[in-house]
């Protein structure tokens, strides 16, 4: 199918924008419900709170670009367009996309959501439970059987996103340091960090980050290294892990716990770096089944931009 049939296709736009990453889909909805893509984009950073106003408008313009390209001609809008972006839980961050959008004039209506909620939207069948987006940063949604909604963890990187690639990224750092000083053991990491970097001398590697602009993200970028290493044995990188692990435990359960889940709950999880390690997701689902209430149903959502599309057509036949 092309963008050129009838108006009864409903379009649907959905953006999945992250600390690291966006992407963004086009959808069309024929009447009787059949969904069919009709372009996917991708760009940098859309965390308004860390990648900046300018950064994260060329990031949305350039992926939205790119999913309606040669769809939206002759003047025609998206019926609507369900934006999941981290750190848009702010209210002037939502003013600035909105009047984005409206200047860029792609659909007839906006919404703009957590990151979280296309991950529990995709990931459950009837859209309660919790939904775990662990990536570049860490943060959880719970919504229960009434609709009750609560949401722990999203704090940012300067004193949050416990359990994340940062943090992972962070301790592992904070261990070749003190290893490097003599405060701590040896560990691999210290010439796995060097290696990834390209240098010699450790103490270098904070002048690397600097000169390479989104600390943060490139910090969290080693996170598979940091998994890897404890997955080949290094004590250090086992015990960060573990204890990165054991953030991400207590995360879960602050939201059953608010949301008094006496039962089993399905469980949806989403980010690179969840999805990406099976040892990390493993041991993470380990220990939530290891205490009451704990997940039954436990779903990888790697693609959460789909579930915008869903919230898209639900708010469409509201």
């Amino acid at each position: 199918m092309n963008g050129k049939k009838g108006q009864d296709h409903r379009l649907i736009i959905g953006v999945d924008g992250g600390g690291t990453k966006t992407e963004a889909v086009l959808v069309s909805i024929d009447p009787d419900g059949n969904e069919t893509l009709l372009g996917q984009g991708f760009s940098g950073p859309s965390n308004m709170r860390l990648a900046g106003k300018q950064q994260t408008l060329q990031s949305l313009d350039k992926a939205i670009k790119s999913a309606v390209d040669g769809h939206l001609e002759g003047g025609r809008k998206a019926d609507i367009a369900v934006l999941a972006l981290a750190g848009s839980d702010f209210s002037d961050v939502k003013l600035e996309i909105r009047q984005w959008s409206e200047r860029c004039g792609f659909c007839k209506r906006i919404e703009i959501i957590s990151d979280v909620e296309p991950v529990l939207a995709s990931g459950t069948d009837e859209r309660w439970g919790v939904a775990l987006v662990v990536g570049t940063g860490s943060v959880a949604i719970g919504v229960d059987a009434n609709g009750r909604t609560i949401t722990r963890g999203g704090w940012g990187h300067w004193y949050g996103d416990k359990g994340s690639g940062y943090d992972l990224g962070s301790r592992a750092l904070a261990a070749v340091s003190h290893a490097e000083d003599g405060m701590g053991p040896e560990t691999a990491l210290h010439g796995r960090m060097l290696e990834h970097f390209g240098l010699e001398n450790p103490r270098l590697i904070i002048q690397k980050l600097y000169s390479g602009g989104n600390v943060r993200s490139q910090i969290a970028a080693v996170a598979p290294i940091v998994l890897d290493t404890a997955e080949a044995g290094d004590i250090v990188a086992v015990r960060i892990a573990e204890e990165c692990v054991g953030e991400l435990v207590r995360l879960v359960t602050a939201v059953t716990c608010d949301l008094e889940f006496s039962d089993d709950y399905p469980l949806a999880l989403a980010g690179g770096v969840i999805c990406g390690n099976p040892l990390y997701r493993g041991k993470l689902v380990a220990g939530l089944r290891s205490i009451n209430p704990a997940p039954g149903s436990v779903t990888l959502v790697p693609h959460p931009v789909l579930g915008c599309i869903r919230i898209g057509l639900a708010l469409l036949e509201y």
